[in-house]
């Protein structure tokens, strides 16, 4: 799936002669502070050009010494990628159920089918029974120079974080996943990922069926110290019109790791609120004034 019309190009001021990329009609500022985790796609291949300059704008992020660890498996509509998106989405569709019934989705306000819990799981229900039609997967790998650290996704986290930035500039979206890990040696044998080489998560991609705005997170302030921890910044303050949320999956009792039934944060489904996943869950409602401010617990629109 990897034939399309392809957007205009243009050479950009202050790069190289010969350089060209696509219009970017998003600031940098507007993407850094919209880009949603979407999980609904249309059926719309996604162009070669448009993949090129995604992955182009994620292997200029940084690494450590600039090594450059990082490589992408870009799986589309061969038999292998196929039989990947087969595998991992079999894994999230386990995976998810056991988050589910672990997390209570289906109890308290679950029940309420407008409520943010239940839009939430009927989010990803959708997002992982329609997992084999998703456009795009890409598959962020890191090739291991030493031995595990603590530290070592800082050679490869950032590049999905400006492939992401990219897809949203382009018109497009995307979600990272952690469901690989489930089946993690299947995926190796199927792939020919060598050993040594960490696959670092799944990101899905294609043209958005709901829409990118304003993410909501915690205020500012809760999350900013000066001088020491848990000293409030006087100037953490967010800017006027800024929507808040909390939420987030339930956490587990103090000094549980997680469980069979609680797969912890490597299975989890990606790195997005609660409040994130509702967002796009259902069509697109008529946006709520951006005057609006205090604390929202709502999902976003």
């Amino acid at each position: 799936m990897t034939t399309g019309e392809s957007p205009a190009l243009t050479a950009p001021p202050g790069l190289p002669a010969g350089t060209v990329l696509p219009v970017d009609t998003v600031g940098l500022l507007e993407g850094l502070t919209t880009t949603r985790a979407i999980r609904r796609y249309t059926d719309e291949p996604v162009p070669r050009e448009v993949l090129r300059t995604i992955l182009f704008a994620a292997t200029r992020a940084p690494s450590g010494s600039n090594r450059q660890p990082f490589r992408f498996v870009v799986l589309t509509d061969g038999p292998k990628a196929q039989a990947a998106k087969a595998l991992i989405g079999q894994a999230a569709r386990r995976v998810w159920d056991a988050k589910r019934q672990a997390d209570g989705y289906d109890r308290g306000s679950g029940g309420v089918a407008d409520s943010p819990k239940a839009r939430t799981a009927r989010a990803l229900q959708r997002f992982v029974d329609g997992f084999e039609r998703i456009p795009v997967l890409i598959l962020p790998c890191l090739v291991r120079y030493r031995e595990p650290t603590p530290s070592e996704g800082a050679s490869v986290y950032p590049a999905c974080q400006n492939l992401l930035l990219a897809a949203r500039a382009l018109g497009y979206g995307g979600a990272f996943t952690g469901w690989n890990f489930a089946v993690d040696a299947e995926l190796r044998a199927l792939l020919g990922v060598p050993d040594g080489t960490f696959i670092a998560g799944t990101i899905t991609l294609g043209r958005p069926a709901g829409r990118h705005g304003p993410v909501r997170r915690r205020p500012l302030a809760e999350l900013v110290y000066e001088e020491e921890w848990g000293c409030p910044a006087d100037w953490a303050v967010d800017p006027a019109g800024t929507r808040f949320t909390t939420a987030g999956p339930p956490r587990p009792a103090a000094g549980s790791l997680g469980s069979a039934a609680d797969p912890g944060p490597a299975a989890d489904p990606g790195p997005a609120a609660e409040a994130d996943l509702a967002a796009d869950a259902d069509p697109p409602r008529q946006p709520r004034p951006a005057t609006v401010t205090g604390r929202d617990e709502g999902p976003q629109r």
